[in-house]
């Protein structure tokens, strides 16, 4: 029974994930929108195998794009020296007359097999960081792991192999964003079973305190190494899946930047919380691509002036500090405190109007003005700013999302 239900759950995930992918194809400029799903998607994959190694087996770790450019070279290399026979093989060929689509049945197999090889490779990468971690933690850790990343870019530019410089095309190209939320959805299970069972504690106790975890007979150099290579095999396969979708792939697509992205959706969405992780994944990828898309009727670009720029500034920085005073020094009850918060917020937003057209008055306020797409990534920083003052410990902290919850009574949620 207990397999059968599992069972029906991968049905019902892979029935979700087409169902996605045909709504997103069958509405207007789909072709944008897949885009911005696939990489969604892959960004979801690594923010929550990243959390596996931060939030919660607590390793501080800023190398994740190396595991990803990893999955993604490999994949280069293997589709470029092998694709072709691996077509013209006789066996494949007699699977593909089983499937509706030829081409598609040999893609997908060709696609399943990268993603396993990108996994495979990009772990291994990840056994290779994960035994410094045995002796390092903390900041040092963190510069090894950053070390490691601009190396494996470095090494990648420099091999004539691999495209050098310029990168490396890759073919066939392969659509396969149902394959892409799979993925991220696979993360998301194994990560959850994983701290939903026994198997999971030790990971949990060695992120608490590693000297009573091994005092209480935790295998901390395994528990480690293990965090490394499944956070590292998930980015990996997300690399392969990027790599077939691009049809190309070269060394600026895996900067540090990447690396300190995906880490700051992990603290943004609360290290150590799945959900949060998911959450901050889908907003801090989904905010600057929103705010790049802000037009009028005429498709023309929103413009905002100086004034009204300056006059959110000051009435947001009055509403973080008066909320922060809230948070400190108000002993009222739950609501009342939650209430006052809100309306702080609202009344900013309406006063920051008023604010920003008596500030337009000024001719040099008024006559300077920006697109919203230009301001994307301020914008981006200060949410961020705004959210780290406020709640450090990120949106979900270590809680997560359960559906469950939902369905039980009143008196056992609030339990």
């Amino acid at each position: 029974m207990f397999y059968l239900k599992r069972f029906g759950w991968v049905i019902l995930a892979i029935l979700l994930c087409v169902g996605f992918e045909s709504v997103v194809t069958s509405g207007k400029n789909f072709d944008y929108v897949y885009r911005m799903c696939v990489l969604a998607g892959l960004y979801v994959t690594l923010a929550v195998s990243l959390n596996l190694i931060n939030g919660i087996t607590g390793q501080f770790s800023i190398g994740h794009a190396a595991f990803y450019q990893v999955g993604a070279y490999i994949t280069g290399f293997f589709a470029a020296t092998g694709y072709k026979g691996f077509a013209s093989n006789s066996l494949v060929q007699q699977l593909s007359h089983i499937g509706v689509n030829a081409t598609w049945t040999v893609q997908g197999l060709w696609l399943v097999m990268m993603v396993l090889a990108g996994a495979a490779g990009a772990a291994v990468a990840g056994f290779v960081v994960g035994l410094p971690s045995l002796r390092l933690k903390g900041d040092y850790l963190a510069i090894v792991t950053l070390g490691f990343g601009e190396i494996i870019r470095i090494v990648c530019q420099n091999q004539p192999a691999l495209g050098g410089a310029y990168g490396m095309k890759i073919e066939p190209r392969i659509n396969s964003m149902w394959f892409v939320w799979l993925l991220a959805i696979l993360c998301i299970a194994v990560c959850r079973n994983l701290l939903k069972t026994a198997h999971g504690l030790p990971f949990l106790a060695v992120r608490e305190d590693e000297v009573a975890s091994s005092a209480m007979g935790v295998d901390v150099t395994k528990v480690k190494v293990t965090a490394f290579v499944i956070g590292a095999a998930f980015a990996g396969a997300a690399g392969a899946l990027l790599g077939h979708f691009e049809g190309f792939v070269s060394p600026p697509m895996f900067k540090m930047e990447v690396s300190f992205m995906v880490l700051t959706m992990v603290v943004l969405g609360g290290t150590g919380s799945i959900t949060g992780s998911t959450v901050g994944a889908l907003l801090l990828f989904g905010i600057p691509e929103w705010l790049r898309q802000i037009e009028d009727s005429h498709h023309n670009p929103i413009l905002v002036s100086a004034g009204s720029v300056l006059g959110f500034a000051i009435m947001l920085v009055a509403a973080v500090a008066y909320v922060r005073h809230l948070i400190h020094h108000f002993h009222g009850e739950k609501k009342a405190k939650t209430q006052r918060i809100v309306g702080t917020f609202a009344a900013a937003l309406v006063a920051q109007f008023f604010l920003g057209m008596l500030l337009n008055l000024v001719p040099a306020l008024r006559d300077k003005s920006w697109p919203y797409a230009d301001l994307r990534w301020a914008i981006f920083a200060v949410t961020l700013i705004v959210l780290m003052l406020l709640r450090p410990q990120g949106m979900f902290a270590h809680h997560e999302f359960s559906v469950a919850r939902f369905f039980k009574r009143p008196k056992e949620a609030a339990a």
